[in-house]
């Protein structure tokens, strides 16, 4: 390590080599008078890792004993084994409940990771989740609560598969047995073979109108699939099932625990870097990884910025900064995380509408929300977060949302979204729940491309209700603008398309939605509410009192807004008469100029008739006008090729319509 002093900025320069990190590297307090850059030497590698490496190579063949007792017999002669004893682990952390609002708030327990990317614990089944399509004969029907869940419950099956496993009480359900946006860990207890029931040591199974999905984890018995691994901590030994193409100098990683020691007053005490009261430090080209904990944490800073670094394989986050401003991530890989990979909460002044300017541009953010799998997203703007700006990365491969957005005048342009709402349904790609915050608007969502969302199944059911993006709860004052969307749902079982599939649903007031390109999605835009005649209240508004508004009550929404009027309303005019436009009754939102396209994918007659403006809601509800729609090419570069680049005449179709550059979107390299 070097350090090099210039006028402009201090500098620490870090040579080539792997760095281990047993506990929080603490910055506090740095006053930033003169920047400092912390920095790879010019293009040297630089990793600072938590965790624990192993050579791939040093790995043997597995002993007989554990291979005999794998049910698979094809995976024989190809799973390894490496004695863990002399790698100095003191402690493999321990499993827990996990799951949204329900979690036990404990560390992750360790995990194995392949240059970077956390592989699969071994389970049952291999692929997607049990044929179970409903619990048979439960306990009982219960409130999926944190003390709803301390008791346990159990349900028959179908299958004896767990009368094979030796440890069945050190197996964990990973899955839903609830509402289907959820995800749980529950412990097992055991497995009455006779009477073929899981016994589940905490856990609940609650009623709801979909069908539960689930799968098994940690099973030494099931380890039979490339990618999958065991550890064996009673005696320290791991076990792994390497794919084929695995270079031979590919290097496995435990992932350990870093805590703070001798830092009184932290609020995150297991993260590799700690930031607090600083400003204006830069990481530049450094790699970090392998802690069961989040990479980076901090709050109060100012003028934050990491720079080409690459954030993988941690039990948490990947950077979580809150009540900052000034941060910026550019050109970062942030990957293979156990819950968000960007976060930032309470940034900017909320009150007087002051920008936190928060810049995240250029990213690759992908396998994130790997253990906290419900509400976690690669990038998250979290509560009364002010003016931040996400550009032109690639957010893809996620289980629940890719993005959650809250605050104000926040803006998402020029972003590649994919591959996202896999394993869940009732959420979204792009995700807002602002409604009881009505204040919150100046959100632009322009530029984005959206593709390949809402087309998974679990147990063979296809997912339902899932959007590209969606403010839920009749969420308001949103402006959606020039983006495409394309493969968004599919033809379904019937070729009628998919119910509750689509690119957006925003159901509150003065919503905006123009010139954005919808190509083979379910449904364009809809608004499932229905006009009303709502007879005032009494005081004369459309909400009464003692109504609420997403569990928020009026009365008191309506002293919050008279508090926030004379800052919010100079921005935002229409909030003087928020509480006389009523969703039911109200035609302020817009869907105009508009293209839809529907070649091999057709738009949803599930949930009834689009109409002639090609979305699907209550036309005294929806101002619509210029809108195209057709069943073919209107003029793509090529449609066979995914280049939905619009030719100047097709563009020309729709007033304001723009071409759509297919090389706009996403990273730029």
């Amino acid at each position: 390590m070097t350090r090099d002093n210039t006028e402009d900025e201090n500098r620490i320069y870090i040579r080539e080599g792997v760095y281990s990190v047993s506990n929080t590297i603490m910055l506090n307090s740095y006053n930033g008078e003169t920047p400092l850059r912390i920095s790879a030497y010019r293009n040297e590698k630089v990793t600072l890792n938590a965790g624990i490496d192993i050579p791939l190579s040093s790995m043997e063949p597995a002993n007989k004993e554990f291979t005999d007792a794998v049910i698979d017999k094809s995976a024989n002669g190809k799973i390894l084994q490496y004695s863990l004893k002399d790698l100095g682990i003191d402690n493999y952390g321990e499993f827990s409940v996990r799951g949204h609002l329900i979690s036990d708030n404990k560390e992750a327990q360790a995990e194995l990771s392949l240059n970077g990317e956390v592989q699969k614990l071994a389970g049952w089944p291999n692929d997607g989740y049990t044929g179970l399509i409903k619990p048979k004969n439960p306990d009982e029907y219960g409130t999926r609560t944190k003390s709803g869940i301390a008791n346990g419950c159990s349900f028959a099956v179908e299958y004896d598969r767990p009368s094979q496993w030796s440890k069945v009480n050190e197996v964990w359900l990973a899955g839903t047995l609830g509402p289907n946006y959820e995800f749980d860990y529950y412990p097992v207890e055991r497995f009455d073979a006779d009477a073929k029931r899981v016994y589940l040591e905490r856990g609940v199974i609650q009623d709801y109108y979909s069908v539960p999905y689930y799968r098994f984890e940690n099973i030494p018995e099931e380890l039979d699939k490339e990618g999958e691994y065991y550890i064996d901590t009673a005696n320290e030994m791991l076990y792994y099932y390497p794919s084929e193409d695995a270079a031979e100098d590919s290097v496995l990683t435990i992932t350990m625990s870093t805590p703070t020691l001798n830092y009184p007053g932290t609020t995150k005490p297991n993260s590799m870097l700690r930031i607090e009261n600083s400003k204006n430090i830069i990481f530049e080209k450094i790699t970090l990884k392998g802690g069961r904990g989040s990479a980076v944490t901090g709050k109060n800073n100012e003028g934050i910025q990491f720079i080409n670094c690459d954030v993988e394989s941690f039990g948490e986050n990947g950077i979580r900064l809150d009540y900052s401003t000034g941060i910026t991530v550019r050109d970062c890989r942030i990957h293979d995380v156990g819950q968000d990979g960007l976060q930032f909460t309470n940034c900017g002044d909320y009150e007087k509408l002051v920008p936190n300017d928060i810049l995240v541009t250029n990213n690759e953010i992908y396998n994130f929300a790997r253990l906290e799998r419900s509400y976690k997203a690669g990038l998250n703007f979290g509560y009364r977060c002010v003016g931040a700006t996400a550009s032109n990365n690639h957010i893809y491969n996620g289980p629940h949302a890719g993005m959650i957005f809250y605050g104000v005048n926040n803006e998402i342009y020029g972003n590649e979204f994919d591959n996202l709402v896999t394993e869940f349904s009732d959420m979204d790609a792009l995700y807002a729940n602002n409604s009881n915050f009505p204040w919150e608007r100046g959100n632009k969502i322009h530029g984005n491309y959206f593709h390949d969302i809402g087309r998974s199944s679990m147990n063979g059911i296809h997912q339902v209700n899932v959007r590209a993006i969606r403010t839920d709860n009749r969420g308001c004052g949103l402006n959606v603008y020039e983006n495409l969307f394309y493969r968004i749902g599919d033809s379904g079982k019937s070729g009628k398309g998919n119910n509750g599939i689509g690119a957006i649903t925003a159901e509150g007031t003065r919503n905006r939605i123009y010139n954005n390109l919808f190509v083979d999605c379910n449904e364009s835009y809809f608004n499932t509410l229905t006009y009303k005649e709502i007879e005032p209240a009494d005081d004369g508004t459309l909400y009464a009192d003692t109504g609420t508004i997403n569990g928020a009550n009026v009365a008191a929404l309506k002293q919050e807004m008279k508090k926030r009027l004379p800052v919010y309303g100079k921005l935002f005019p229409e909030l003087e008469t928020f509480f006389n436009e009523h969703p039911n009754m109200s035609k302020t939102n817009e869907f105009k100029n508009n293209m839809i396209i529907n070649i091999s994918i057709p738009l949803s007659s599930i949930n009834g008739e689009q109409n002639k403006e090609g979305y699907r809601g209550d036309e005294r509800l929806i101002d619509a006008s210029g809108n195209f729609v057709a069943k073919e090419d209107p003029g793509f570069v090529s449609y066979a090729d995914g280049n939905l680049q619009l030719s100047a005449e097709a563009a020309a179709k729709v007033e304001g319509l723009p071409q759509f550059d297919m090389t706009s979107f996403g990273v730029r390299k």
